[in-house]
């Protein structure tokens, strides 16, 4: 069955094969050899080199990292770009190779880690534990393996805006700990097997602490891959097992890296890519954390979905996605006079997002159909992102002007409609000043940020948001979709309040990095009115320190 429905998907992209031959690849200069680089500068896999590369330099086929909201462009050129270079006087000519990405929390999956320039037999770049990655074993096969160390202390004034007796308004003072470890087995490109251990550990906190916080012992991925058949010279491959999906700017379908742990799900995905297109189709069940034993998944829930991107050049591009998402577990949806049941959306959206000359942009939109209970389902969301890169000044600064709008219902469980938009499978902490209380549902949200770099090895993230509800009576609504904070009478006003988000990130050497995170939230009218201890009123504020080791 899943033969047929890759066939299916490939009869689909067949004219689109002609399309991938980009012409834009042959209209910019390709060089032999392109400048080293710590994160592409854009959405896509490099040029190929007009000599013919060796047949591991290709393999595995990477599914090319996707620009995030807010995007910054890192540093290029002469340098230090670690503190430890810095220090020791080693400056380098451009900036070297790092699979695991430089910057941002937005980290990519182990699955997709690009260390195929070590099969070049013209690479210079070399490292301590490059004797870990793209073992040989004989003519045909291949291993690599890693992991990750992180931990994170966290000071939090009103976490959550938790608002329950008798902990509404706590403070929170813990700590977050994780270890994940990988193993990546090919058989030339017709096989694969990829498994990636996780444990995660949390301190004693305040308010009920989240369920993605304690995972003792777990299986973060574990899939096996096989090379179907070829399209327009590129394998179909189908992958079977635990996988992590990561797709576009990550608002709606992302492992959310911040989460101690990562979100996984169950099932089966179908990919095809050349250099211009990449197309994937999944049914998947979630994954639900269990801190005691191996996690398994929730058949209740289901999601299927396909994600299709084109690249116009190497540095503009467009997502096409639909996203199905069912849940039928008992009371997880609330209808009309308050009638529960459980939901099917389904969700069409679109992005385009890029960059000309210094001039940065990132549109996505989507809606929502479906049903909710005995509701049927008329929802969207919308994003509009104008930046500038301002290349030639002391930091290289971008700056960014953002508008993000997710729509609530004006009357909650009183008509035949819900129009609250669903949050699916996002990447929380990324969006909405990082406080990790307020999810794309029932939301608008303008803001600014700044991004500098004053050293090639450290970033500064500066954020100015004004946030409000979309309608008075709906809730507030958290990342994950959990009700935060709801006066149904609409008396509470839609003033969630301002918030201010700065963050600091050094690169200590090419596998430490530390990392320094503040939000703060000052408490708008909703927020105070709402609050059913005084405690609950106040502003929410948090401090994040983070050390993270890869390898």
């Amino acid at each position: 069955m899943i033969r047929a429905v890759l066939r299916f998907c490939a009869a689909l992209l067949t004219i689109a094969g002609a399309a991938a031959q980009p012409p834009v690849a042959e209209e910019l200069p390709i060089p032999v050899r392109p400048a080293p680089e710590t994160e592409r500068s854009w959405s896509g896999p490099p040029q190929k080199a007009k000599a013919e590369k060796s047949f591991w330099e290709t393999v595995p086929p990477i599914q090319p990292f996707p620009r995030q909201g807010n995007f910054n462009i890192a540093p290029t050129g002469p340098g230090y770009y670690t503190l430890f270079d810095q220090l020791s006087g080693r400056e380098l000519a451009a900036r070297p190779k790092a699979p695991m990405l430089q910057w941002g929390q937005n980290a990519n999956t182990s699955f997709n880690l690009d260390y195929r320039y070590l099969d070049d037999p013209k690479n210079k770049e070399f490292d301590v534990f490059d004797p870990l990655k793209r073992i040989h074993l004989g003519e045909d096969w291949l291993l690599s393996t890693g992991g990750e160390v992180r931990n994170r202390y966290a000071w939090i004034q009103n976490p959550a805006l938790y608002n329950r007796r008798p902990q509404a308004g706590a403070t929170d003072d813990f700590n977050l700990f994780r270890t994940r470890i990988y193993g990546d087995l090919w058989y030339r490109d017709e096989f694969r097997f990829f498994t990636e251990f996780i444990t995660a550990h949390a301190s004693p906190q305040s308010i009920p602490r989240a369920a993605s916080d304690v995972e003792h012992n777990d299986f973060l991925n574990l899939f096996a891959e096989l090379k179907v058949f070829e399209l327009d010279g590129h394998g179909v491959y189908a992958r079977l097992g635990r996988q992590e999906l990561l797709f576009g700017s990550q608002r709606a379908l992302s492992p959310s890296d911040w989460s101690n742990t990562r979100r996984a799900f169950q099932g089966v995905r179908g990919s095809w890519r050349n250099d211009a297109i990449e197309a994937d189709i999944f049914a998947v069940n979630p994954v639900i954390p269990d801190p005691e034993r191996i996690s398994s998944i929730d058949r209740n829930q289901r999601l299927a979905g396909a994600w299709f991107k084109y690249r116009f050049t190497k540095d503009a591009s467009a997502d096409l996605y639909y996203l199905g998402y069912e849940n039928d577990n008992p009371g997880v949806a609330q209808g009309r006079g308050r009638t529960t049941g459980g939901f099917a959306v389904h969700t069409f959206g679109s992005r385009f997002v890029g960059e000309y000359r210094q001039f940065l942009y990132d549109f996505e939109g989507a809606i929502q159909g479906g049903r909710w209970a005995d509701q049927s389902i008329l929802a969207g969301m919308g994003v509009a992102g104008l930046g500038y890169y301002f290349k030639d000044a002391p930091a290289t600064p971008t700056l960014w002007a953002y508008y993000d709008y997710a729509t609530g219902d004006p009357n909650p469980n009183a008509t035949g409609v819900h129009r609250t938009y669903s949050t699916l499978f996002p990447f929380g902490h990324s969006y909405f000043a990082g406080l990790d209380a307020i999810g794309r549902q029932n939301i608008r949200d303008f803001h600014l940020e700044l991004g500098a770099f004053p050293a090639n090895w450290l970033r500064v993230q500066l954020g100015y948001h004004v946030l409000d509800l979309a309608n008075a009576k709906d809730a507030l609504y958290s990342p994950s979709g959990g009700v935060v904070r709801r006066d149904s009478t609409g008396n509470s006003g839609t003033d969630v309040g301002q918030a201010l988000s700065a963050t600091l990130q050094i690169h200590i050497d090419r596998h430490q990095i530390f990392f320094v995170g503040y939000s703060h939230l000052f408490a708008g009218d909703y927020i105070r009115n709402t609050a059913v201890v005084p405690a609950a009123a106040r502003d929410l504020e948090a401090l994040w320190i983070q050390y993270i080791l890869k390898w």
